[in-house]
């Protein structure tokens, strides 16, 4: 775009020359630091930019949960859950009572449930109450239970 001279021509005010190089670097260097502190700022406003907590396969926990983030549970979950998204893997089973955003079943969900969106994988097994907005139900999916509109 623009026609450059010599490096011997770029000199600072004090005569002396000036590599611009390495003037171009710093400058990129800015923009980083500026990324930078920008997604610092990001995760401390957003907190669903955490990462998910796990219940591993072979893990059974009893009790109440309540978090607001993503919650994956893949062992054996029973008690009340209150989390921002839950996600119940294949091998994953949830008891109990479930208050979520987001909600998708791949495994096995016994209990009853409030969401906005719900998701039924077609591997999924739910003897469930649900009240949701919006809903997926994949083929092959084996559902008991009240499905509710909200």
């Amino acid at each position: 775009m623009f026609n450059r001279k010599s490096n011997q021509s770029d000199t600072d005010e004090n005569g002396m020359p000036v590599d611009n190089n390495d003037m171009n670097d710093s400058v990129d260097q800015g923009q980083e630091d500026q990324n930078t502190i920008t997604e610092q700022q990001a995760r401390s406003v957003l907190p669903e930019l955490t990462k998910p907590s796990v219940i591993s396969e072979g893990f059974e926990f009893t009790g109440d949960v309540n978090f607001q983030g993503t919650l994956n549970v893949d062992g054996t979950l029973s008690g009340s859950v209150n989390v921002q998204n839950l996600l119940i893997g294949s091998s994953g089973k949830v008891n109990g009572s479930i208050k979520a955003t987001t909600i998708q079943v791949r495994g096995s969900f016994t209990g009853d449930a409030t969401c906005q969106d719900l998701t039924i994988g077609g591997q999924a097994n739910v003897n469930a109450k649900i009240n949701y907005s919006s809903l997926t139900i994949q083929r092959g999916a084996m559902i008991q239970g009240e499905l509710t509109k909200s």
